[in-house]
């Protein structure tokens, strides 16, 4: 990543994070414990984002191959009783039909040496010999409990034709921080020799400066919007359930304030394009969206907000009863409650801020923070 400025606020870091991704029509980073479920909802959200995008088959097939391998294994060798800057880290990236996946997790210091064989090994072979090694392990040493003696990591490398490159970094005298990456290619995408490890340290650096748990950024359908919810669910990593209710039924209110409101810049985009975050911070739950909007609307969406911040709770909840009342018009998207639905269920103001995009458009960053 690029230098990261000091001293960012909440709004103008979901700006500084949507500009580093633009390139990405997809980036999805997690860190946090994982889990079937979670690992379920981010294969959908990559299918549904490889649909959009009208990738061929044969590529989809890859991508989700080597997705399956990598958040399985983190699954099976995470450690659940980790502090929550060492939890489990995964990224997924699409750039011009290139795909990056990255993991990261704990791994003890007595195994790396056998892992660094494995993995060496791998990348020293051909497509050929690939297949015959493929072979040989699955013979002679079969499946076990972790799933095989390397055979995931042969698959990965056979099936993304790309090499597998890796990364320890010292944790302590025990334990190093094991990153890892697969690359894979579309058809008409050149395959890349040099598969480096580029920015994912700094980017999982990056979530532990601003205590991330959770980055979306790519394009927001109704579709994917099942997806989204789940994975944000599964970020919210505290136990109290009247805190995560209140997550979600923000979150479900950014959401569709995304997908109902948000401005697209090429009319030809298949979705809203914005990047949705959850961080967890001292006081409690930072959720925070952000998306495209018409400069010509920008006026009347700052007299909006500002009105209901200054308005009480009470205010706002006869206001939303005056409004859901009203008949609404012909091709209008929600009946204009998604702000005053984040600031009653939040039960806290609405910090936002716009920012000059073009002529046409700015970006708009909304943050709640729901206290503990």
């Amino acid at each position: 990543m690029a230098f990261i400025p000091e001293n960012l606020t909440e709004t103008q870091l979901l700006f500084y994070l949507f500009k580093q991704f633009e390139p990405y029509t997809l980036t999805y980073v997690y860190k946090g414990i994982f889990n079937p479920a979670l690992t379920d909802r981010i294969l959908s959200l990559a299918e549904t984002n490889m649909n959009l995008l009208g990738e061929v088959s044969k590529t989809q097939k890859k991508v989700y191959f080597v997705m399956v391998e990598s958040l399985q294994n983190i699954t099976r060798h995470q450690d659940l009783g980790q502090e929550a800057d060492n939890q489990a880290f995964f990224v997924v990236q699409n750039k011009a039909g290139k795909y990056g996946m990255a993991s990261g997790n704990m791994v003890e210091n007595e195994h790396i040496e056998n892992l660094k064989e494995k993995i060496d090994r791998i990348n020293s072979l051909n497509a050929d010999d690939l297949k015959a090694y493929y072979k040989n392990v699955l013979e002679n040493t079969g499946l076990s409990e972790k799933g095989g003696a390397g055979l995931g990591l042969i698959e990965m490398a056979r099936r993304s034709g790309n090499k597998l490159c890796y990364k320890f970094a010292p944790h302590n005298d025990k334990q190093s921080f094991f990153y890892f990456k697969s690359k894979v290619s579309n058809e008409e995408a050149e395959q890349e020799a040099n598969n480096s490890l580029s920015g994912v340290k700094e980017l999982h650096d990056f979530t532990k400066k601003f205590h991330i748990n959770m980055v979306y950024q790519g394009v927001f359908t109704h579709d994917n919007l099942k997806s989204l919810l789940s994975m944000t669910e599964g970020s919210v990593a505290s136990s109290l359930l009247s805190l995560k209710r209140k997550a979600i039924n923000v979150m479900i209110e950014m959401l569709q304030n995304i997908c109902n409101h948000g401005a697209v810049l090429n009319e030809n985009t298949q979705g809203i394009p914005g990047i949705l975050l959850v961080a967890t911070v001292d006081k409690g739950l930072q959720m925070m969206a952000g998306n495209f909007v018409r400069n010509e609307t920008v006026e009347t969406l700052k007299a909006k907000i500002d009105k209901i911040n200054n308005s009480t709770l009470e205010e706002l909840e006869e206001t939303y009863s005056e409004i859901i009342m009203k008949d609404q018009k012909e091709g209008q998207k929600g009946a204009g409650l998604g702000f005053i639905d984040i600031r009653i269920k939040s039960a806290a103001k609405i910090n936002y801020a716009i920012v000059d995009y073009n002529e046409n458009f700015s970006f708009l960053s909304v943050s709640v923070l729901i206290p503990y």
